[in-house]
């Protein structure tokens, strides 16, 4: 499981982060595979000389952030490392966030924020309009994954995007097999992209995980993330003309 430090002594938003929000960090990082959130920014006072800027950071409902992996910072500009990011974002956004800024113009290349407030996603000058487009995307997948409903805001939720039947992998980077309906279970593989397999039925906490069959056997082999599956026959019937594979 993911680490969440928040490293806040010498900022300016030096209060700790809610409990809703780390949870929402750890699992998205875990979906990820990311090793280490390190929080910059967090919580503040919602009134008096010692709060700035955005609301959204008050109470600790919302942190800047990096994410790292293998000992450094994931870059959002490299092409190898905003896949990364962008499983984060769809993740933090499928947990129940409602509010995720990133851009070069805005904190770096290296910084996200994530947190709750009204329904968001923004760039340079925390305008919506500057939001780069990959994290649009990114959010949105999280946000209107089939089935799901919109998170209530500062709670937990767990949409699911795929129903029982045939399902298929649509994680950028794979998916994670686990043991039992949550984190806290061992993972016992990953699944690529694209793996195909039968959701027998829901489990967990809000029904977030789905019971796979990967053998076609009627036999449960484990439980994914089900906000990371899609329904087989919609993934068939797509119609890709004209993509040239960007994202």
């Amino acid at each position: 499981m993911a680490t969440i430090r928040e490293d806040t002594a010498r900022a300016t938003r030096h209060l700790p982060i809610t409990q809703q929000l780390r949870d929402i960090l750890s699992k998205a990082a875990d979906a990820a595979g990311i090793d280490l959130v390190r929080v910059t920014s967090g919580g503040q006072p919602p009134t008096g000389p010692d709060r700035t800027g955005s609301h959204r950071h008050d109470n600790g409902n919302a942190a800047d952030l990096e994410l790292w992996k293998d000992g450094r910072a994931l870059n959002f500009t490299r092409p190898d490392e905003r896949p990364i990011v962008e499983a984060f974002a769809t993740a933090a956004a499928a947990t129940g966030a409602t509010g995720i800024g990133a851009g070069i113009d805005y904190m770096g290349p290296k910084t996200l924020h994530v947190g709750f407030g009204s329904k968001a996603v923004w760039g340079a000058g925390g305008k919506s309009a500057n939001a780069p487009d990959w994290l649009r995307k990114a959010v949105t997948r999280g946000w209107d994954g089939p089935g799901t409903a919109t998170p209530p805001v500062i709670s937990v939720s767990f949409p699911v995007a795929a129903g029982r039947g045939r399902s298929v992998v649509v994680a950028r980077g794979g998916l994670k097999l686990r043991g039992g309906p949550g984190l806290e279970f061992d993972a016992i593989r990953t699944l690529d992209t694209g793996t195909e397999l039968t959701v027998l039925d829901l489990a967990g906490d809000n029904n977030a995980w789905a019971r796979v069959d990967l053998e076609g056997d009627g036999l449960v082999d484990g439980f994914l993330f089900a906000a990371f599956l899609a329904p087989a026959e919609a993934e068939e019937h797509e119609d890709h003309s004209g993509d040239d594979g960007a994202d």
